[in-house]
């Protein structure tokens, strides 16, 4: 059906306007004389594009940063899964018209399995079930390879969204069921194969993958992002049966499963998990204790101003943060952890402890490749040897904004490598060139863009004690990343700008008041 939305003055030439056509939400932006018409709401959590920041005839996020094209609907960048539905619009006498088909809905799919070409006989394997597996066996789908898909998910279940599990799968805002981003039948049905056995080891040489229980698999190409395990802690007690970790869905269902007699919680770690489980984990009925052996938690990565006033808020919201504190022991009775004990002599009373320690990327899994650090050293195209593309935790890849390698444990960056290796799989050579970026709740959603390892300045813009602010982080002249928090986070602006200039000048931004936005290339 056709509907008259609004007359065409009434739409901004640059920005971006919803309007409701029945229950259906329409984001509508003017480019020259045409009127492009979108689905209005993100494929990720539903965040109202209406708000997010447009760059020419894309749409960046407000929430999370993914990325559409408003022209064709189409997914960009994750996070998210689908694209937005696309509505012809037309203007008839100063009119904008848009035509809505009955029942339409405000996405539409990624790929459909009427999208798989079949008859190839390449075989190109998967190793990690999760986030950079699924981007990348969809986007093999979408680029037409007609071979088998072979992904190896050691979790025995479809790829869920592991960022929900210090977070809403916590707090019992989301179902088990609610996690998976594609229940197992669309898989099989784009063709997917889903291997739930093991993975022992990677031979690049060889080009073959060693399986548990001594079956191997010759592949033509393999994308290796096998994620991280917890990190070990390392100590008497700590196989306790109400001492847990969190990494996995499994371990998320069984830490929710003992919140109930749950009074005490010790999280020992105050790493990005860590931190988040608590933030999830306060009720009116239960202590959280977060024990830290950092004097200021997140101060490396945030500079101090910040990470004084993330300390604080934790802490007013009722967190007790132990700092500059290290675990001595564990007392045991039985088989449970009564206590945690501190080299300072002290003692925490404990009904569930959280090692939240941080991540063993599993590195270990690949022979045949280079190393760097804690990673695998791939190419400009993720490339790690002859045959084998490396993303996620373990991939150590070059960062264009800083000219060095660098190894990012972020889920949605693990998405970018999964999208881009799949097509370095297929021979494109294009250099990977995606822009970091992470969220954590922390009672506030807090947008992390770009990546500095180390910065000279950190600007900040806003009030920090207010919780509505944006930090810049400038090294040598150049603002590398951001943080954002509330009203006054920038980040959006900056991602779009960044998307033109991956470290843009400190002085250009500090002449244009920090406001990423009037940096911005005109249209």
């Amino acid at each position: 059906m056709r509907h008259d939305v609004l007359a065409l003055a009434d739409l901004p030439p640059e920005g971006l306007t919803e309007v409701a056509v029945g229950d259906l939400k329409i984001l509508l932006a003017r480019d020259g004389d045409r009127v492009l018409a979108t689905g209005a709401t993100c494929t990720h959590k539903g965040a109202p594009l209406k708000n997010g920041k447009r760059v020419g005839n894309r749409v960046i996020c407000p929430w999370h940063h993914a990325i559409f094209d408003l022209d064709t609907g189409d997914h960009i960048e994750p996070p998210g899964k689908g694209c937005l539905a696309r509505f012809r619009a037309s203007v008839e006498d100063g009119r904008v018209v848009v035509e809505v088909p009955d029942g339409a809905g405000a996405h539409r799919p990624e790929v459909e399995p009427a999208d798989r070409k079949t008859g190839g006989d390449r075989v190109f394997a998967i190793v990690g079930g999760g986030a950079a597996g699924l981007a990348c066996a969809e986007e093999l789908v979408k680029r037409g390879f007609d071979g088998r898909i072979v992904m190896f998910v050691p979790e025995r279940e479809p790829p869920y969204d592991r960022t929900d599990l210090s977070k809403m799968y916590l707090q019992g805002k989301k179902s088990d069921e609610a996690l998976a981003l594609y229940p197992r039948e669309r898989l099989q049905a784009l063709g997917i194969e889903l291997i739930e056995t093991a993975v022992e080891r990677i031979d690049a040489g060889s080009r073959r993958l060693h399986l548990k229980g001594g079956e191997t698999l010759r592949f033509d190409e393999c994308f290796a992002a096998p994620g991280s395990d917890a990190a070990p802690f390392d100590l008497p007690g700590a196989e306790a049966e109400n001492v847990v970790s969190l990494r996995s869905h499994d371990d998320a269902r069984d830490l929710k499963a003992r919140l109930g007699a749950a009074r005490r919680i010790v999280i020992v770690g105050s790493g990005f998990i860590g931190m988040e489980a608590a933030a999830s984990l306060l009720a009116p009925d239960r202590s959280v204790t977060v024990i830290s052996r950092s004097a200021l938690p997140f101060a490396k990565q945030f500079g101090e101003a910040v990470a004084r006033q993330l300390l604080a808020t934790h802490r007013a919201k009722g967190v007790d943060v132990r700092t500059g504190a290290d675990v001595g022991g564990l007392t045991v009775e039985g088989n449970r952890v009564t206590a945690v004990r501190l080299k300072d002599g002290s003692s925490i009373e404990a009904d569930l402890v959280i090692a939240a320690l941080g991540a063993a990327p599993r590195t270990d899994l690949v022979s045949g490749a280079d190393r760097a650090g804690k990673g695998i050293k791939v190419d400009a195209t993720l490339r790690a040897a002859e045959g084998l593309h490396a993303g996620g935790d373990i991939a150590s890849f070059p960062l264009a904004a800083i000219g060095e390698h660098a190894r990012i444990e972020h889920w949605r960056v693990a998405e970018q490598h999964g999208r881009h290796a799949a097509g370095a799989m297929l021979g494109d050579a294009t250099p990977f060139s995606g822009i970091p970026y992470f969220w954590s709740a922390q009672h506030g959603r807090l947008s992390y863009l770009g990546h500095a390892e180390s910065f000279d300045e950190v600007h900040i813009e806003g009030s920090l004690e207010e919780n509505s602010y944006t930090a810049f982080y400038v090294k040598d002249g150049r603002v590398l990343a951001a943080l954002g928090l509330g009203k006054a986070d920038r980040t959006p602006a900056l991602h779009a700008l960044m998307l033109h200039e991956p470290a843009p000048e400190r002085a250009a931004l500090e002449a244009a008041g920090w406001d990423p936005a009037a940096l911005l290339p005109k249209r």
